[in-house]
């Protein structure tokens, strides 16, 4: 679904040339956080969020905090004093960790339980029929499936707590399927990316300041200008597509596809001759061979000043047949756009090497507004906003991750996007398959997709997904 612009193209991109956009606009605050101080990106209370309906007490709210606040008493800074804070809420990681035992404890596992028998009973998914709504609640209950699925798998926990978990999952998986639309429905949903352009919301030319709002315009229609990139892939008999996946995908457990485009400034052919001579010049091949991931001659070519590479999140849905649906919501976006690719400390840029990065994520309170969608329902995250590490956490991870509390948004991105030798190559891992290696995938710079070919990505994740086990168990919950 489109809406029709009410400017043309040439006075929307006008306007916002003379007026970027800020992030962290006062306005677009939501008023259920706290934005300044220690506790700021904490909520305020503990009470559900008026996201699915204006009542906070509403069935569906009082079910989605269940599975999303948390408390926590962590330091703001390393070896720091404990603070007291309410954590969670509207957001698009899931709270999740490997040495996580919140949702465990039989006073969280009762509330939820109680919450599940209600919907159950009395046909909760009968209090809306919005199918946005309905596709973003199953997409969270989906992920507390999987958590709680893989945590019965490993056996972890007594004998009763892993029979309590395996009778919540069932119900999980019940009210997972009693949310679900025919497929043709799910096809509908709106493409939230394209409202979000047409919002006029965001700023459609960087700069190369930090503190625009930029949003792409074209990053989805214009495939001369945006090249989709995929994994180079070894010529095998045997069938190996569900190695060539992101990192990002596997941790979100195939429940989200994902997309890379890169923009070079003079466009595709710029972008593919860099591709060939990074191929045939740029890599010590047998280093790479011993050490199972790229190794960059000293002078492999540097990424021209003015790339721009973008990681779009796509929503997975599940149908009435329980077969999973791709949509056209965006989940998130991450955007890097390179000044420079020397790696020498730039301070006019966020990452403080020359590069800006920015993440944008879909918000229930956007995408659910009373009155229609705003800006598409996406919403830049503050550069200074404190986050918690889930992805690309290891299964043994500790509560609220390696790092806790400590760390911004900006310092996060640089944990991999801040290369330790003097070009950009190696700070985007899915331009030399780091992205998937560790899948088994063999070694070799990617490549673009050609104009028109459609992405091979959310193909891959279905197959991924679908032969994993907490997929299968899912199924077979309600097929009982």
């Amino acid at each position: 679904m489109r809406i029709a612009l009410v400017l043309t193209c040439g006075t929307l991109l006008t306007a916002l040339m003379l007026a970027p956009i800020q992030a962290a606009d006062i306005a677009e605050q939501d008023p259920a956080y706290y934005h300044t101080g220690e506790l700021a990106g904490s909520l305020r209370s503990t009470e559900p969020l008026p996201l699915f309906d204006a009542d906070p007490q509403h069935l569906w709210n009082r079910l989605f905090a269940a599975i999303t606040i948390r408390p926590s008493m962590l330091p703001s800074v390393q070896d720091g004093p404990p603070v007291a804070r309410i954590e969670g809420g509207d957001r698009i990681e899931f709270f999740g960790w490997g040495g996580t035992t919140y949702w465990d404890e039989p006073a969280n596992a009762a509330r939820l339980e109680g919450l599940l028998e209600k919907f159950l009973a009395e046909g909760g998914e009968k209090l809306s029929t919005d199918p946005l709504k309905r596709a973003l609640l199953q997409r969270d209950l989906w992920a507390m499936f999987d958590f709680l699925m893989n945590r019965h798998i490993a056996r972890k926990g007594d004998s009763e707590t892993r029979q309590r978990r395996y009778e919540l999952c069932g119900k999980l998986a019940r009210a997972i399927q009693t949310l679900a639309l025919p497929a043709e429905t799910l096809a509908q949903l709106p493409d939230n990316y394209a409202l979000a352009v047409q919002s006029g919301h965001f700023a459609a030319t960087h700069e190369f300041d930090p503190k625009r709002d930029y949003l792409p315009p074209r990053i989805l229609s214009a495939d001369d200008e945006w090249q989709e990139v995929d994994f180079f892939q070894a010529r095998r008999t045997e069938d190996v597509e569900r190695r060539y996946v992101f990192l990002h995908m596997r941790a979100f457990q195939g429940r989200s596809y994902f997309r890379v485009f890169c923009r070079f400034p003079k466009g595709r052919s710029q972008f593919e001759n860099y591709l060939k001579e990074l191929d045939a010049n740029g890599i010590d091949w047998r280093a790479s061979a011993q050490h199972g991931s790229i190794t960059l001659k000293p002078d492999a070519p540097e990424l021209p000043a003015g790339t721009e590479v973008a990681l779009l999140q796509f929503l997975i849905a599940l149908d009435t047949n329980m077969q999973m649906v791709l949509t056209s919501i965006v989940e998130s976006v991450r955007i890097l756009v390179f000044k420079k690719s020397d790696g020498i400390e730039d301070r006019s840029t966020n990452l403080g090497n020359g590069v800006n990065a920015a993440k944008y994520t879909l918000k229930r309170r956007l995408a659910l507004a009373e009155g229609g969608m705003q800006h598409g329902g996406l919403h830049r995250e503050p550069d200074d906003l404190p986050v918690y590490r889930v992805l690309f956490e290891n299964e043994m991870a500790r509560d609220w991750g390696s790092g806790g509390r400590t760390m911004q948004l900006t310092a996060d991105c640089r944990r991999c996007h801040q290369g330790n030798r003097q070009t950009g190559v190696q700070t985007i891992g899915s331009l030399v398959n780091t992205a998937s290696v560790d899948s088994g995938a063999a070694l070799g710079v990617s490549h673009t997709l050609p104009a028109g070919a459609p992405s091979p990505h959310p193909a891959r994740t279905v197959k991924w997904k679908t032969a994993e086990e907490t997929y299968r168990r899912l199924v077979e919950f309600v097929g009982k």
